[in-house]
């Protein structure tokens, strides 16, 4: 049973640290000057799309994780402390969702 809950909250820690940083470098990413990372990130490359289901997008992951659009994150990402707010806002509303389901 210790065995279980130890290997669930290291699982949790480590899902908390993966949001934490796909958060923090997607602010990294739209406020640098490449636009090539930028157009990979925000999913804007032309070409045919393969057959079956559509992957997630990472977009698509930062759109869940702070609850806002994408112009609010592109506005909030260009203000580093107000990004960093939210980033940290996301972390905790992640580990107080998965304290309630536990």
């Amino acid at each position: 049973m210790r065995q279980s809950l130890r290997n669930f909250q290291v699982r949790r820690n480590l899902l908390e640290s993966i949001r934490k940083r796909k958060l923090s470098f997607f602010g990294h990413i739209c406020r640098s000057k490449c636009t090539l990372m930028k157009d990979i990130i925000q999913g804007k490359l032309e070409g045919k799309r393969g057959r079956g289901r559509p992957r997630a997008a990472y977009l698509d992951n930062i759109k869940t994780w702070t609850r806002r659009n994408s112009t609010e994150i592109y506005t909030m990402t260009e203000r580093r402390e107000e990004w960093r707010k939210l980033v940290q806002k996301a972390v905790r509303a992640a580990n107080a969702s998965r304290s309630d389901a536990g």
